[in-house]
């Protein structure tokens, strides 16, 4: 990876606060910040208005759409693994 003299600096004297090695600081705070971005992409929030809404949306009777059904069908142009 390439960081800049100012970012390198920075990053080793945290990870020598910290007393670990600059690899492991940087693993250590990327994993963390991994797990936030993947725990937001996971998560929905909506306010009680909206929430409401989904809900009503759920219990309502289907919509007929043919050309969904139509695709969902069909053999799928993506191969299986």
């Amino acid at each position: 990876m390439r960081v800049s003299d100012r970012q390198e600096r920075m990053l080793r004297a945290a990870a020598d606060i910290n007393g670990e090695t600059l690899t492991g600081f940087v693993l250590g705070v990327a994993t963390e910040r991994a797990e936030e971005v993947l725990q937001r992409a996971q998560r929905i929030d909506l306010r009680a208005e909206e929430f409401e809404r989904f809900l009503a949306a759920l219990d309502a009777p289907r919509e007929d759409m043919p050309t969904v059904r139509r695709y969902a069908n069909e053999q799928s142009p993506i191969p299986a693994h």
